[in-house]
């Protein structure tokens, strides 16, 4: 489950709509039209301005204004969200209580970190996945795995 920063792009002359997801370090994720289908101008366009990162996007709210509705919704940054993908299931109220300390800087890094996390596991088999307690009290999210 990625935690995703989601971008719904509605044009204010023609009401389409487009979802541009990004993940959390920025990098672009997906697009979706969602209730229409591209026309060949807008093809051209996109192929010429395509968001390829939140930087991107962030210029389009600027600029683009005048002609579309930019609504940036943030990812969700709950413990709950966290423990699911996680796994290792143990602990879970000192678990919820040390991520409830975290800044959301912190918490965003956390989030970036499981995945790296997991497969620097698989390439040590003799080293358990540590708790999220611990894992999280260690700040084990800023090491470089």
């Amino acid at each position: 489950m990625d935690q995703l920063t989601t971008y719904t792009i509605r044009s204010k002359m023609q009401g389409y709509v487009w979802l541009f997801k990004y993940h959390l370090n920025g990098i672009f994720h997906s697009f979706e039209v969602l209730d229409s289908v591209l026309s060949t101008t807008q093809k051209k366009w996109l192929k010429e301005n395509f968001p390829f990162d939140i930087e991107n996007i962030n210029q389009w709210s600027k600029s683009l204004k005048d002609n579309f509705e930019i609504v940036k919704a943030e990812p969700i940054l709950e413990f709950e969200t966290l423990w699911e993908i996680y796994g290792n299931k143990v602990k879970k109220e000192a678990s919820e209580k040390a991520f409830n300390k975290l800044n959301k800087s912190e918490k965003i890094k956390c989030f970036l970190a499981i995945a790296k996390y997991k497969k620097y596991l698989t390439t040590k088999p003799h080293i358990d996945q540590a708790h999220l307690v611990t894992w999280i009290n260690g700040k084990r999210f800023n090491d470089e795995y």
